[in-house]
């Protein structure tokens, strides 16, 4: 999979509202963490197995993170002769569960490259790719300023259903990387406490 880190400074970066609120009463901030069952009000979880069971998974109480926001996308692309015309994306925002943690961009930063480390090692750079972020955020419940993780997760295919199946695959990949370096996370807090 590439990895590309998209290093973006606070004041130019779109600041993501927690909870954040929209004119849609089905399109909106879900704490996952808090009720699991919220996941069937996410249409596009609804759709997407993968992006369900990553949803499941990382906001479980195996994993130090929670989920903000996602969403996924389908789209047609120029592409050269042979090349694939179809990509499936999506986009999840991420933070960690542990409170305190989220207004250290440190932390984040650390995130980033463990996380990248992890997921540069695999194949088919030209079908999949990811782009991560530290974005700032707003903890409304703490009135400050912190930060999320953005993941955005492109696969191409010659045909939606294939590019749909290399996203699905990636995520998972992606999933994994994430509950490995949750663990580490956990071990760290033990052994501080």
């Amino acid at each position: 999979m590439r990895v590309e880190v998209a290093i973006r400074a606070e004041e130019s970066s779109e600041t993501l509202e927690i909870p954040w609120e929209s004119s849609d009463p089905e399109v909106r901030y879900f704490d996952l963490r808090g009720d699991p069952r919220a996941i069937a009000r996410i249409d596009a979880a609804r759709q997407h197995p993968p992006l369900r069971s990553f949803l499941v998974a990382v906001n479980s109480e195996d994993s130090v993170f929670t989920t903000t926001r996602c969403k996924t996308w389908l789209q047609q692309v120029a592409a050269a002769s042979g090349a694939e015309a179809c990509e499936f994306g999506s986009r999840i925002d991420l933070v960690f569960a542990p409170e305190p943690f989220n207004f250290q961009r440190s932390r984040h930063d650390n995130l980033t490259q463990r996380l990248q480390e992890l997921l540069s090692r695999e194949t088919a750079p030209d079908a999949l790719r990811s782009e991560l972020s530290v974005r700032p955020c707003r903890f409304h419940a703490a009135d400050r300023l912190g930060f999320c993780l953005r993941i955005l997760l492109r696969a191409r295919g010659a045909t939606s259903e294939q590019a749909e199946l290399r996203w699905g695959l990636g995520l998972a990949r992606i999933q994994q990387a994430l509950l490995f370096i949750s663990r580490i996370v956990r071990q760290q807090i033990a052994q501080v406490s």
